[in-house]
């Protein structure tokens, strides 16, 4: 399978306090992050590389976490983002 772009986990305000609860090492401030990754994602868009934002819910990503062992860190919510990303490619729900 090709991949068609680069996917960046997203993550709504709401589920900010969830994520907060589950990695110490999760930024503590949703605008300090929002602001750092729309800047992220602006400078990806500017190269002309394809990217999307790819909305990570904290239950899926729980339940994906427990099922494969991988963690809950900035690595394994990465991961996750790429795989729901190309799931989303395909037409997957």
């Amino acid at each position: 399978m090709k991949l068609q772009g680069l996917s960046v986990a997203w993550f709504r305000r709401e589920d900010w306090p969830r994520w907060c609860d589950m990695d110490p090492d999760f930024q503590p401030d949703y605008q300090h992050w929002l602001r750092r990754m729309e800047d992220v994602y602006a400078r990806i868009k500017a190269t002309g590389a394809p990217v999307v934002k790819v909305l990570i819910d904290p239950d899926e990503f729980l339940a994906w976490s427990n099922a494969t062992g991988a963690g809950i860190g900035t690595q394994a919510r990465a991961k996750f983002a790429a795989l729901k990303g190309m799931a989303l490619d395909r037409g997957d729900r």
